[in-house]
C-alpha cells in the first residue's frame, strides 16, 4: 500500500515538473476560463430560483383567483336559491340542482340523496335579508364547495340563530350545481 501511494506521488511529481513552457499561462487562462463558468452557473441558478419563486406566486394567485371565483359564484347561487325557496320558484332550483336534489313541490321541501340515505330540507321562509351573515366557506377540491351562512333572529320571542350549510358539486361542463343545504 505505502509503495502505491509512493508511485503516485512521484509520477504526479514526473508529470507537473515536466510541462511545456506556456503550460503556466494555458492553466491561468484555464482557471479563469472555469471561473467564469462557475460564475455563469451561480448566476443561472439563482436566476432559476429567482424564477421558481415567481412561478409559484403565480400558481398561488391562480388558485386564490379561482377560489374567488368559486365562492363568488356559489354564493350568488345561495342567495337566488333562498330567494327562489321563498318565492317557491321550482323551476330555477330544479335548474340548478344537481341529480341529488328532488324537489318535493307539495311539502315545499328538497329530498337529498347522498349514497343510500336521504334527507329532507324544508325551503327557506320567512326570510329577512339583514338577518342573514357569511360564516365561511370550504373547498374540499375543485369539484366540491361549501358554504356556511347563519341567520341571527333577533325579533323579540323568537331570537336564535340558524346555521346552513350549503353544499355545490361541479358539473362536467364546468358549472356549479347546488347539492342541498342542511340546518
Amino acid at each position: 500500500m505505502y509503495k502505491r501511494c509512493l508511485l503516485l506521488v512521484s509520477a504526479a511529481f514526473l508529470l507537473t515538473s515536466c510541462s511545456e513552457p506556456g503550460a503556466p499561462a494555458q492553466n491561468t487562462q484555464l482557471s479563469e476560463q472555469i471561473a467564469e463558468m462557475t460564475q455563469t452557473i451561480k448566476e443561472l441558478r439563482e436566476e432559476n430560483t429567482r424564477l421558481q419563486e415567481q412561478i409559484t406566486r403565480l400558481q398561488e394567485s391562480v388558485n386564490d383567483e379561482e377560489t374567488r371565483t368559486n365562492l363568488r359564484e356559489t354564493l350568488n347561487m345561495t342567495f337566488k336559491l333562498m330567494a327562489a325557496m321563498e318565492s317557491e320558484d321550482t323551476a330555477y332550483i330544479e335548474s340548478v340542482s344537481s341529480p341529488n336534489v328532488e324537489i318535493a313541490t307539495s311539502r315545499n321541501a328538497l329530498v337529498v340523496q347522498h349514497g343510500d340515505s336521504s334527507y329532507e330540507a324544508n325551503f327557506i321562509k320567512s326570510i329577512l335579508w339583514d338577518e342573514f351573515e357569511f360564516r365561511g366557506y370550504n373547498q374540499k377540491d375543485s369539484d366540491h364547495f361549501m358554504l356556511f351562512i347563519a341567520r341571527t333572529m333577533t325579533t323579540k320571542g323568537s331570537e336564535g340563530t340558524i346555521e346552513y350549510e350549503f353544499s355545490f358539486i361541479r358539473s362536467p361542463e364546468g358549472e356549479w350545481l347546488f347539492d342541498g343545504y342542511i340546518s
